[in-house]
């Protein structure tokens, strides 16, 4: 079979099978004289490439290479790539390409996942965050492919920072979705026609995610040139040649599979689970150790405090006693004293708002040892809030949060903002930091993750505020023009008795 391109032809003497993912693919290309073939990245696949006749150039990770008749290179996947022919006649090699298997280990993601207790469409359908977040280090940040992956409400679950500049220049579709075709929504009649041509003669593939019957969501990818799919002439892009294309589709097709593995694999484990249940008469048993479990819980998010804020915090006391500050390091242990004091504190289920910001403005004294004058803190709290009941010790975790994840090393200055109003019988507590802001995406997959119980985090607030009022609260997490991330918060409004 002979591939024509736009900077020469393919003579394929064998293709393998998209769906087999360890056979090769071997071919002689021949690119003509005075062509080239433009900076493009071998999107998982290894290639293995013999001069044959010619001369010319290759830029391997933009590291440059004379290249003659006789001499050989392997190309390790997602490496970029580029050839120039710079002899009298057409630079031939021979071509030896194969698709890369990536490793997506879902055992270690055995405790994260609980939306599988039933197999509903509403829980199946959520179900496709934790499979991206599970496989997303292991996987899908390790390769270069330019892909999207969408809920099955058409929503951005994940999506790659790899698109070309190609791309970049015409629609920009990381920053700029709704303006690019490539992220319409399609439906396909036949399963072997799910790709389409943009305006501008890119190639997109899109896969179906379907386990048991319910659509999952969609990834779509690749976003290249194939020359025989398009009349327009693109001198600035690689023609991509069928091995190629096959390693990226192949590439989809196991990111799709690894969601479904990860589905299946915790339908398995609900399914073994619900056969070990016990009987009827143990129901009033297992409510009593649910409530248990929430006591300890509470406990536990209680007695959290952070290792690095510990550290910093002991080694400035240890500063401060031998540079003979003697009144600060007074103050300073005390207020240490007073935190573990109040997280040591027993059968507290609820304190006065004012009881928790006085804990937190002992924490903050803490912290302001580390970061001195670049640390600015503000309360806007309503005066007829000050006596309402609140969870006891949710607020600091919250803080203490903006601290490890908000606040990236530097010089700036880190502001910090509770805020608490009354919106009608509700209280709204706001904690807002100026660190990092978090991407719609992010935004989307933090707050999914919320209520997922995954013991880390914000996660663990989530848990106490729905033991203590159920599901009579709400909690989400926002990125605003203000150049704030905010925690927002809303309880019921109870007066401590007196």
């Amino acid at each position: 079979m002979i591939q024509k391109t736009e900077w020469g032809h393919i003579n394929w003497i064998h293709t393998n099978n998209e769906e087999t993912l360890q056979s090769f693919n071997v071919g002689i290309t021949f690119l003509l004289k005075g062509k080239r073939m433009p900076k493009h990245v071998h999107y998982g696949i290894e290639q293995f490439l013999y001069i044959l006749e010619g001369k010319g150039i290759y830029y391997i990770d933009g590291e440059k290479k004379d290249i003659e008749k006789g001499m050989y290179f392997y190309l390790k996947p997602d490496i970029v790539h580029e050839t120039i022919n710079t002899g009298d006649v057409p630079l031939s090699e021979l071509l030896i390409s194969r698709p890369v298997s990536y490793n997506s280990d879902l055992s270690v993601h055995g405790s994260n996942l609980n939306e599988c207790a039933d197999n509903s469409e509403a829980a199946m359908s959520n179900i496709i965050y934790s499979a991206v977040e599970a496989i997303r280090t292991t996987l899908l940040e390790a390769i270069s492919l330019p892909f999207t992956i969408y809920d099955d409400m058409w929503s951005v679950v994940i999506q790659s920072n790899n698109f070309s500049n190609y791309c970049n220049l015409k629609c920009d579709p990381v920053n700029n979705r709704s303006s690019c075709s490539c992220f319409y929504q399609r439906k396909f009649e036949k399963e072997e026609n799910k790709q389409f041509i943009c305006e501008y003669g890119l190639t997109i593939f899109s896969y179906p995610i379907v386990f048991n019957g319910v659509n999952l969501g969609t990834i779509r990818g690749g976003h290249i040139l194939i020359s025989d799919r398009t009349t327009e002439k693109h001198d600035e892009l690689y023609d991509f040649p069928e091995s190629a294309v096959i390693g990226i589709k192949s590439l989809l097709k196991q990111i799709v599979k690894s969601i479904i593995s990860y589905c299946s694999f915790y339908e398995s484990r609900q399914l073994i689970e619900k056969k070990d249940k016990v009987i009827n008469d143990e129901i009033r048993r297992n409510e009593t150790l649910k409530n248990n479990l929430y006591i300890v819980n509470d406990k536990v998010t209680n007695l959290r405090i952070n290792h690095h804020f510990l550290f910093n915090t002991l080694n400035s006391i240890a500063s401060m006693s031998l540079s003979g500050d003697r009144y600060d390091l007074y103050n300073s242990i005390i207020d240490l004293s007073k935190m573990f004091r109040y997280t040591m504190t027993v059968d507290l289920k609820f304190v006065t708002l004012s009881s928790e910001i006085e804990y937190l403005e002992t924490y903050l004294n803490l912290q302001r040892l580390r970061y001195g004058k670049e640390l600015d803190v503000q309360y806007d709290i309503e005066e007829t809030m000050e006596k309402i009941k609140v969870p006891f010790n949710f607020i600091q975790p919250i803080v203490e949060n903006a601290f490890s994840h908000g606040f990236v090393p530097s010089d700036d200055k880190k502001n910090i903002i509770i805020s608490v109003r009354k919106i009608h019988d509700r209280a709204r507590i706001t904690v807002s930091n100026n660190g990092v802001l978090l991407n719609d995406i992010t935004l989307n997959r933090v707050n999914k993750g919320l209520s997922r119980n995954s013991g880390h985090g914000l996660s663990l607030i989530y848990e106490k505020l729905k033991s203590a009022y159920n599901s009579e609260f709400d909690m989400v997490i926002t990125s605003n023009s203000d150049e704030n991330t905010n925690v927002i918060v809303e309880i019921p409004i109870i007066y401590q008795s007196s």
